[in-house]
């Protein structure tokens, strides 16, 4: 049952780029097709390009929804004889017809029309363009945004998608981040998603609906923005390349850098002074308050993995401080994993703040009863 739970729950939520590598070039070895989907800008085209290079193949980059029908089964003319029509094809055609390489079908499902999907199933299943057949060492790769995000995304016949062998790119934060501190992108946008352990992906990837919003992609062309511009221009140039909102966020947690840290508190129990300024700001106080949950979900492979027990007691420290009301719990447990959560409201440190959250619970309910009475 387990193994199928997770089975279920790799088709669901996608693999990362890293896991994705061997498992893509190992199919299109085979020489099986491969459609890879995920979120615009989270890496399809990278690995595209990565994936080339591992196989020693040329990379060919077609886009079906910039081409007319004719640009891809080419246009058919008189022959020199004027006897009939030949088919003109393509030049893409005769350069893979000419050396092996690896055919990218990007966006293949951007509002294509029936007569690119049938152009598609051409070159997918019989590796050709009318007469021109493609080099036997062609390999073909197609990627596409997934039905949720808007991305002008069409379903694609059952036909063609069973051609396929089928992957999901999910966004992971430790791939991008070694990938971005290889690119010397800028250090602050690296901590940032560090230092929100396995929930930097949901900072990563923030589809807000904005114009702007935050994809790998966008953060990678902010950090490049921010390292040539000084402090105020970087953090309007932020929130034009990930949105205001992803903006915002990341600049309350730069207030709070340097002043004070979520892993010194669950590590260390480093206990801050939260009247003082800057933390007797409500709303960086908050932020710090999900900081050190993050950090105390993030810190571990999977959420049942037990915590240690001295990061539990840190943990209900901090959440007892007099500046923290018992709000501010009910706020910190909701942002925590389930699983992380059932081990700090059973630890032996949580049992006094736990009275407290009853107490308080209790004289809620009194309340709401006197007013209805």
């Amino acid at each position: 049952m387990a193994a199928t739970q997770n089975l279920q729950r790799i088709a669901r939520d996608g693999l990362s780029y890293q896991q994705l590598l061997p498992l893509i070039e190992a199919a299109l070895r085979a020489d099986a097709p491969v459609l890879l989907r995920g979120h615009p800008g989270v890496g399809k085209s990278a690995l595209a390009a990565e994936l080339a290079e591992r196989l020693h193949l040329p990379l060919l980059d077609l886009r079906l929804a910039q081409k007319d029908p004719a640009e891809l089964a080419g246009i058919y003319a008189p022959n020199a004889a004027r006897t009939g029509l030949e088919l003109l094809p393509p030049d893409w055609a005769l350069q893979l017809a000419e050396r092996p390489m690896l055919l990218f079908l990007d966006e293949i499902n951007a509002a294509v029309t029936k007569l690119h999907q049938a152009a598609a199933y051409q070159l997918v299943l019989e590796r050709r363009v009318g007469p021109v057949r493609f080099h036997p060492q062609t390999r073909v790769l197609a990627a596409g945004n997934l039905d949720e995000d808007r991305a002008l995304a069409t379903p694609l016949s059952t036909a063609l998608l069973n051609r396929f062998v089928h992957f999901r790119l999910r966004v992971d934060a430790a791939d991008w981040l070694q990938w971005a501190r290889d690119q010397g992108l800028h250090l602050g946008i690296c901590d940032y998603i560090e230092a929100h352990g396995r929930r930097g992906a949901q900072l990563l990837y923030q589809n807000s609906g904005q114009d702007a919003f935050a994809t790998p992609r966008s953060w990678a062309q902010a950090a490049r923005l921010l390292a040539t511009v000084g402090k105020r221009d970087g953090l309007l140039l932020l929130a034009a390349s990930v949105g205001p909102t992803a903006a915002e966020q990341y600049q309350r947690w730069q207030q709070l850098a340097g002043k004070v840290s979520p892993r010194a508190i669950v590590v260390d129990g480093k206990l801050p002074d939260l009247g003082a300024a800057p933390l007797n700001d409500p709303s960086l106080r908050l932020n710090l308050l999900y900081g050190v949950a993050d950090y105390l979900a993030g810190e571990a492979e999977t959420d049942s993995e037990p915590r240690p027990e001295r990061w539990l007691q840190h943990v209900a420290q901090f959440l007892a401080l007099p500046d923290l009301d018992v709000e501010h719990a009910v706020l910190f447990l909701r942002r925590l994993p389930v699983g992380v959560r059932r081990q700090l409201e059973v630890s032996p440190h949580f049992a006094s703040l736990a009275a407290r959250l009853v107490d308080v619970q209790l004289a809620n309910l009194e309340g709401e009863h006197a007013r209805a009475a």
